[in-house]
């Protein structure tokens, strides 16, 4: 059976049919037939050529298919297949679809006060292959290890289709209709076959985004799609910003289904149940509205699918907001997969598209319990002259309460507020890197110093200081000033679709971080005190603290946790940062057990404590009252090289404060870390069992009790 893309009537220079019924003509992307608003501009791209050849210079190397908007986002000489790196420094792919698979992700940062989304993409379909919150346990798209990530992404990512009506050629009233999707593999190229009706596809890997770009000039219409995860707000969410742009010579009437295929709600922990139990955990799924809204849709389940007799009632839930540039409107969402896609359970065909419109789609009743739903914006009759382009943005994340989306909503529907949030996820990477910023004769080199240290500290996190609130304080490091504490972010175990075997957790919160292997961390920790001198020896007293009284040390290092000891310090404390009907709550959450710094937020929103100074100032007035505690867990067992770690921490000490190490050494008194597990002795390693079948014996190796 033939692709709907690759099959169908040609373009047909006659009255344009109507949108609706069985109107929809689909287009031979492949045809050699000329569609006639190209017709006309041969003879001039002719002469164009050979001028373009007489005066050749490196600035002219720009596709003019590519309209004038696009280009101060890509850059100049983007396709030039020479070039790396488009003037934003961003690396180039070109044809990504059609090369060797790899994937990659999105560093999953949101900044110190922002709630991070993870997220993986490859160099199939439209890029991004899974993303969610915390872990692969809370995805919003379901994530795929690497191998079935290149098959599945095409298909359950995300995904845009466009239906369209072009005007006749120089104003002539007749024209053509078609349904087209950019990025679809069934219209990828083949590497080493020349084939000038496919599309040119260009994918560009930025530090804290990723674009990509199609060109298709058989439909005249030029298709970009951005992805970056929204920094510094109290909401986790990842943005996608679709550009279409009509290249061609005459006017373009389109409406457009942009979004995901396949959404994922919320569930509790959903990775296990989804792999092995997916038909039964749809029983569960469901999706609501805030307000009744079509443009507010809330993916959750009912309950948390758990076999056990407490019954945990689903509040939170995945949400999809949409919009286009200039217009605070919400764009209809699409969930009801089957009107996309029919009964073509591949979700290859859109089959629902072949005989309906998009405006009927969104007319006609929708249905979302019992099955998995999909989360499509939907545009209607938008209308574009030749080189103009429509922006739909579309924000996915996750809230705590249906009630919350309507907030969520009027705050990134502001006008400009989406470019800024991209212009900050960009300068944000300048500013954490920045303590390394180089300036050579190689650029590259330079680019590469920052990226390794931003990987390395993703690791080992970033180390800040906390509790800095006086001038004595600003001129001190953390062994001179009991108030000042060192607290990592941004840290997290190296889990991605490529190393699957590990489960990476970064916490949805202020202040995010997640748990890592005692050895990824203190090796990515070595340079800390180089990098940040005021921290002092406190990596170095960290990990030496994590030694057992056998001389083991735990696997899994955790984030430090607070307390606050003294209740008439946390009465001080609450008077000057909370309010006066706040304060009382905010003392019984400082005494309450220990905390960390994100987990503090999530109180203060939960119990509606209402701070009277900058979140900032507040967090710093706490911690220099609070005692800290190193955590780790032993997790899966013991590693026999940690101690060379050691003498790397205490050399990189020594050489910044040369003078302390004498005290470090003799001075400092430290706690040894009690593990739930130990090492048997060797008489108890190795037992004399019988064999299975009680015949013979042989020798059982048992390491931990």
């Amino acid at each position: 059976m033939s692709s709907y893309q690759a099959g169908g009537a040609a373009y047909r220079d006659v009255e344009a049919e109507p949108l609706n019924g069985n109107g929809i003509s689909p287009i031979n992307s492949s045809s050699s037939t000329t569609p006639s608003w190209k017709k006309y501009g041969m003879g001039a791209a002719l002469i164009a050529l050979v001028g373009y050849v007489s005066i050749y210079s490196p600035s002219a190397a720009v596709s003019t298919n590519v309209p004038s908007e696009v280009l101060p986002t890509l850059g100049k000489g983007y396709s030039d297949k020479t070039k790396l790196f488009d003037k934003t420094n961003r690396f180039i792919v070109h044809d990504f679809d059609a090369r060797s698979t790899f994937s990659n992700f999105l560093p999953g940062i949101a900044g110190v006060f922002g709630k991070p989304v993870w997220s993986f993409y490859v160099n199939r379909g439209q890029g991004l292959a899974s993303f969610g919150l915390a872990s692969k346990d809370f995805p919003i798209m379901e994530f795929y290890t690497a191998n079935k990530a290149y098959q599945v992404t095409p298909y359950v990512g995300f995904r845009t289709f466009v239906q369209g009506v072009r005007g006749g050629s120089k104003g002539k009233e007749d024209g053509v209709s078609f349904l087209m999707e950019p990025f679809s593999p069934s219209n990828s190229k083949v590497e080493g076959v020349e084939d000038a009706s496919k599309p040119d596809r260009t994918m560009f890997t930025g530090t804290n985004e990723m674009e990509i770009l199609e060109v298709d000039d058989v439909h005249g219409v030029t298709t970009s799609v951005k992805y970056f995860v929204m920094p510094e707000e109290d909401f986790a969410a990842l943005v996608r910003r679709t550009t279409i742009t009509n290249t061609g010579d005459d006017d373009l009437t389109l409406s457009v289904l942009d979004g995901l295929a396949k959404i994922e709600p919320t569930g509790g922990r959903l990775s296990w149940g989804l792999k092995n139990m997916g038909r039964t955990l749809e029983g569960w799924m469901g999706v609501y509205h805030a307000n009744d809204d079509p443009g507010l849709p809330f993916y959750r389940m009912s309950t948390e699918p758990n076999d056990s007799a407490a019954v945990v009632i689903m509040k939170s839930g995945h949400y999809c907001v949409s919009f286009m540039d200039e217009s605070d409107e919400l764009l209809p969402i699409v969930y009801d997969t089957e009107k996309v896609f029919g009964f073509s359970t591949t979700l290859q065909e859109p089959n629902g598209l072949l005989t309906h419109s998009i405006e009927d789609i969104v007319a006609s009743p929708q249905y979302g319990d019992a099955k998995t739903s999909s989360a499509f914006a939907a545009a209607s009759g938008v209308k574009l002259a030749p080189g103009k382009s429509v922006t739909v943005t579309s924000v996915y994340g996750q809230a705590e309460h249906v009630e919350d989306l309507p907030e969520i909503a009027k705050i990134i529907t502001q006008k400009h507020f989406i470019t800024k949030k991209f212009e900050r996820a960009r300068s944000m990477m300048n500013e954490l890197t920045a303590k390394v910023e180089t300036h050579t004769v190689n650029k590259l080199f330079d680019g590469t110093v920052k990226q390794i240290y931003l990987d390395n500290s993703l690791r080992g996190g970033m180390p800040v200081i906390l509790g800095d609130l006086d001038d004595e304080s600003h001129s001190s490091n953390a062994d001179e000033d009991s108030r000042l504490k060192v607290y990592h972010i941004f840290s997290r175990i190296h889990g991605d679709l490529e190393r699957d075997y590990n489960d990476f957790n970064i916490d949805p919160t202020y202040f995010s971080q997640g748990p890592g292997n005692y050895r990824d961390v203190a090796q990515n920790r070595r340079n800390d005190v180089v990098f940040s001198p005021r921290i002092g020896s406190f990596v170095v007293k960290q990990f030496l603290s994590y030694i057992q009284a056998d001389g083991y040390e735990p696997l899994t290092v955790q984030a430090f946790a607070y307390q606050v000891e003294n209740h008439n310090e946390a009465a001080r404390v609450a008077s000057l940062i909370a309010s006066e009907e706040s304060a009382p709550t905010l003392i019984a959450i400082l005494t309450g057990g220990i905390f960390r710094p994100g987990q503090l937020f999530s109180l203060f929103d939960q119990l509606d404590v209402t701070l009277v100074v900058s979140k900032q100032r507040a967090i710093d007035e706490i911690m220099a009252i609070s005692t800290e505690t190193a955590m780790a867990t032993f997790g899966q067992g013991y590693w026999a090289d940690h101690w060379e770690y050691y003498l790397d921490l205490i050399e990189a000490y020594t050489s910044i404060y040369p003078d302390g190490e004498e005290s470090l050494m003799y001075d400092t008194e430290l706690r040894y870390f009690f593990s739930t597990a130990t090492v048997k002795p060797r008489s108890q390693k190795y037992v004399e069992d019988y064999t299975f079948d009680g015949k013979s014996k042989h020798i059982l190796h048992r390491t931990y009790n």
